[in-house]
C-alpha cells in the first residue's frame, strides 16, 4: 500500500486526508500538519492538515477531519525542538510557526498505525502510534554539544486559524503530568455551540518548564489561560530518547486520564502499544485478498483504499463505554453496541463507505445505524452530518434515511433496532420540520411536489434528493408491513419528475408558477459554480436519479457526459461533464446497466480505474470525505457497485484476478475469480454464482445471492467472472 496516496492534489482536487497515526475508526487521529516553505497557508490543501508538497512540519496535533472538504479539529499541537538558551526559545514562540521544521520524505515512514519522520531542523526522530483517544511519542535527539532539548506543547493550537475560544493548561511538576483544555468552534462544530477537548500528558525526567503567552515565555510558571498560550518542557541534559503519552477526551480531564491509563495498559513501552495497534489493523486488512499479477498498482491502490475506509466513522465512545451525547450529558453505551459513532459524513458515505461497511461488517454497521438513532433519541431529530456531539446541517438532502434503508432492505439489521422508532424518525422529517438537519419546509415540498425555486434556489438538487429519500423510506414502510404507507412514499419518489424540463432535458429549478429556470446557454449548463445547483452543474445532476430502475436512460446522452468528461485533464478545477471526485456523478457510470449497455459500464469503470485512481499522491479525485472515494474504488474495483438503499448490486468489471473476502468476523467466506482477466479484456462474458449462470446478470442481489447464511444454506460464496476484449449484448429486454 501507499499512504501517502490522497495527501497531495491542488484545488478541487486535494484528498485532504491526515497523514499520521490511529487505530480503525479511531477518534484519536495524530498527525503532522505541515506547510510550504513560504509558510503562506493554502486552506483548501490543508484540511487534513499534511499536503505531500509541503517542506516544513509545524506540529503534530491529535485529531483531524478525514479528507472532508472543510477544516475542523486539529487540537492539542506539540513539537520536540532543540534549544541554545531561553532567547533562542523565545525567538521560536513570537512568531507564526516559529518552532516548525524542515522534514523530507525520504525520512518519512508511514504504515497503518506508525508513522516515522526526521525534524531535519531540529535534528530529532519522531514516532507515533495511537490507539483510540491516546496517542504515543517517541522522540530521539541527536545527541548536539550544548543544546537543550525541549517540548512545545500548543494548547490552543487549532488546525482552523481563530477558532479557539478558551484554552488552559496546567504543569503537575510532582505528578510529571499535564493537563489542559481548549474550546473551540470551528466550520462544522461552532453549527452547534463548540467542542472542548481535554487532554493529559505523562513524561519522566524533565528539569524546568515554563509557559508562553502573547508570543512571551515565563520560566517556571506552570499555568496559564489563553488562545495565544502554550508550555514548555525541558528535559534532563541526559535524555536523549523520550516517549510521551496524550490521552484525550470530549467528555473530561479526568476522563482523559482514564482514557490514557486504560488504553496503554498503564503506561506499556511504545514497541508494545504499536505492535497492539497493528495487529488491529492487520486483523482487519487480513481479511481481504486481492491478486492482480498483471496490474500490480490496482493492488496498492486497493490496500491503501482499504485502509482510508476502514478509518472513519469515528469511535466517540471512550474507555469504560461512555460518550458525550447528543444532549449535552455524558451517557455509557448500550450493551448490545460495541461503540458509538460520529463525524458521519452522510451525504458522501451513503453512497459508498457505509454500505462497504453493511456488506463485510454487519456488526460495525448496526452500530453506526444505531449511533443515529441514538442522535434522535437525544437531539429529536435525525441527523444530516452529526459531528463530534451536535448536528451541523451540513449539505442537503435528509439521506440518513438511505443508510437506514441499506441495513435493512439488506437484512442485515439486528433484533436491537426499534423499527417503531425508526418509522417515527422518518415520518418525522419527511413530513415536519425538524428543528435541527430538517428539509426545506415539508408542507410546501409537499403541497407543490417539488421545493419551488422562489423559495429555494436549490430547487432541482433538492427534489431530486428528496426523491430518493423518499424512495428509501417507502422502503423502510414496505419491510415493517405499512404497504399503504410505502406507496405513498414510492409515489413521492417519483417527483423528481416535476423539475424535469423536457424542452432543455435536464433538471431545472422550477417556481411556484410552473416556470422553469433553466440555464440559458450550453456555458450555463457547464458552470459547475452554478448556485441553483449544489457542488455541480445541471450536467452533473441530469442522472442523479439511482432508485428509479425503470427511467430509460438516454444512453447516447449519458454516453456524451463520459466520453466528454474523459478529456479534462485537471482536478485543479472541477470537470463540467462527469467528475470521478463529485459525490452525486459517482452512481452514473453504473446506470447503463438500466439501459441495455453493461459494456458501456465495463469500459467507463476500468478507464476510471486506472486514470482517475493512481499511486501518485494527488491519486484521488478529490477529497475522500471519509472514505467515500476510498469504498468506490474498492467496490468498482471488485467487478460490483451498491445501489445504496437497497440490496441490488450492479455488475461491472473486476480490475483482478482474484478477489477473497472474510465477511462477519469469519462468518463465511466470498471468494471471486476473475478469467481471462487483462488489461484488454475489460468485458464480462458470463458470470456464475457457485457454479451455475447468474440468471440476474448485470444484477446481484445481497440476500439471495451474497448474504452469508442464505436460503440455500450456502456458507461460502463463489462468483466467477468470465472476461473478453469484445464487447457483448449480455441480455434483452
Amino acid at each position: 500500500m501507499n499512504l501517502y496516496i490522497g495527501t497531495d492534489g491542488d484545488g478541487f482536487g486535494a484528498g485532504s486526508l491526515p497523514l499520521g497515526v490511529q487505530s480503525p475508526y479511531g477518534a484519536l487521529r495524530l498527525g503532522a500538519d505541515t506547510s510550504n516553505t513560504l509558510d503562506i497557508p493554502i486552506v483548501f490543501n490543508h484540511l487534513g492538515g499534511y499536503h505531500y508538497s509541503d517542506t516544513h512540519i509545524n506540529l503534530f496535533s491529535h485529531t483531524h477531519m478525514f479528507g472532508a472538504g472543510v477544516q475542523d479539529y486539529g487540537e492539542v499541537g506539540i513539537i520536540p525542538v532543540q534549544i541554545d538558551n531561553n532567547k533562542h526559545l523565545q525567538e521560536m514562540i513570537s512568531k507564526r510557526n516559529g518552532y516548525r521544521s524542515e522534514f523530507q520524505h525520504e525520512r518519512e515512514i508511514i504504515e497503518p498505525g506508525y508513522y516515522q519522520v526526521y525534524l531535519h531542523t531540529h535534528k530529532i526522530n519522531v514516532e507515533l502510534t495511537a490507539t483510540e483517544q491516546v496517542g504515543i511519542h517517541r522522540y530521539s535527539y541527536d545527541k548536539i554539544k550544548n543544546k537543550q532539548h525541549v517540548i512545545l506543547i500548543d494548547n490552543s493550537y487549532t488546525l482552523q486559524a481563530d477558532v479557539c475560544n478558551r484554552s488552559h493548561i496546567k504543569i503537575d511538576s510532582i505528578n510529571h503530568e499535564i493537563t489542559g483544555l481548549i474550546f473551540f468552534q470551528g466550520s462544522l462544530s461552532g453549527r452547534f455551540g463548540g467542542v472542548t477537548t481535554y487532554f493529559v500528558i505523562t513524561l519522566n525526567n524533565w528539569s524546568k518548564f515554563g509557559v508562553w503567552n502573547n508570543g512571551q515565555i515565563i520560566e517556571g510558571q506552570n499555568e496559564i489561560d489563553g488562545c495565544s498560550s502554550g508550555a514548555y518542557i525541558i528535559l534532563s541534559n541526559e535524555q536523549e530518547q523520550i516517549t510521551m503519552y496524550v490521552g484525550i477526551s470530549f467528555i473530561s480531564i479526568e476522563q482523559a486520564r482514564t482514557n490514557l491509563h486504560v488504553q496503554t495498559n498503564m503506561f506499556q513501552s511504545f514497541d508494545s502499544i504499536r505492535t497492539i495497534v497493528q495487529q488491529k489493523w492487520l486483523d482487519e486488512i487480513e481479511r481481504f485478498e486481492v491478486s492482480a499479477e498483471w496490474d500490480r498498482e490496482a493492488e496498492i491502490k486497493f490496500n491503501t483504499a482499504l485502509v482510508h475506509s476502514l478509518s472513519s466513522p469515528t469511535q466517540w465512545d471512550e474507555s469504560n463505554g461512555v460518550y458525550l451525547g447528543f444532549d449535552g450529558q455524558i451517557h455509557t453505551k448500550p450493551d448490545y453496541m460495541q461503540h458509538v459513532y460520529t463525524d458521519l459524513s452522510i451525504w458522501d458515505i451513503f453512497r459508498t463507505q457505509i454500505p462497504f461497511i453493511v456488506f463485510h461488517d454487519s456488526q460495525r454497521a448496526n452500530d453506526i445505524i444505531h449511533s443515529i438513532m441514538i442522535n434522535v433519541e437525544q437531539g429529536s431529530d435525525l441527523p444530516k452530518w452529526p459531528f463530534a456531539n451536535g448536528y451541523t446541517g451540513c449539505m442537503i438532502g435528509s439521506h440518513a434515511d438511505i443508510l437506514i434503508s441499506d441495513l435493512i432492505m439488506k437484512k442485515e439489521h439486528d433484533n436491537y433496532l426499534n423499527l417503531t422508532q425508526v418509522i417515527q424518525a422518518l415520518r418525522k422529517v419527511a413530513n415536519q420540520n425538524q428543528v435541527h438537519d430538517g428539509r426545506f419546509d415539508p408542507s410546501t415540498y409537499i403541497q407543490y411536489e417539488y421545493v419551488p425555486y422562489d423559495m429555494d434556489q436549490q430547487s432541482a438538487p433538492l427534489t431530486l434528493s428528496y426523491a430518493y429519500d423518499d424512495w428509501a423510506i417507502g422502503n423502510v414502510m414496505n419491510a415493517a408491513g405499512l404497504t399503504d404507507e410505502a406507496k405513498e412514499y414510492y409515489r413521492r419518489a417519483t417527483w423528481f419528475e416535476h423539475v424535469f424540463d423536457n424542452k432543455t432535458n435536464f433538471f431545472c429549478p422550477k417556481n411556484k408558477a410552473g416556470k422553469f429556470e433553466c440555464p440559458t446557454n450550453e456555458i450555463e449548463f457547464l458552470n459547475p459554480f452554478d448556485n441553483r445547483y449544489v457542488e455541480g452543474d445541471a450536467w452533473h445532476y441530469r442522472f442523479f436519479v439511482p432508485h428509479k430502475y425503470s427511467l430509460e436512460y438516454d444512453v447516447n446522452t449519458l454516453n456524451t457526459f463520459f466520453q466528454l468528461g474523459q478529456l479534462w485533464d485537471t482536478t485543479l478545477l472541477p470537470n463540467p461533464y462527469y467528475w470521478p471526485g463529485n459525490e452525486h456523478n459517482l452512481f452514473s457510470v453504473w446506470q447503463f446497466n438500466y439501459a441495455n449497455r453493461s459494456d458501456l459500464t465495463q469500459k467507463y469503470a476500468r478507464w476510471l480505474l486506472n486514470h482517475a485512481y493512481t499511486i501518485k499522491p494527488d491519486g484521488l479525485p478529490g477529497n475522500d470525505d471519509y472514505g467515500t472515494m476510498s469504498a468506490w474504488y474498492i467496490f468498482t474495483s471488485m467487478g460490483f457497485y451498491p445501489l445504496s438503499g437497497s440490496s441490488t448490486y450492479l455488475i461491472g468489471s473486476p480490475a483482478f484476478d482474484r478477489i477473497k473476502i472474510t465477511r462477519n468476523k469469519n462468518e463465511c467466506i466470498l471468494l471471486i475469480n476473475v478469467h481471462n482477466n487483462s488489461p484488454t479484456n475489460i468485458y464480462v462474458e458470463r458470470v456464475l454464482l457457485n457454479g451455475k449462470i447468474l440468471s440476474t446478470f448485470p444484477f446481484i442481489d445481497h440476500i439471495n445471492d451474497l448474504k452469508c447464511s442464505n436460503n440455500n444454506n450456502q456458507s461460502n460464496i463463489q462468483l466467477d467472472f468470465f472476461m473478453s476484449s469484445t464487447p457483448l449484448l449480455l441480455y434483452d429486454k
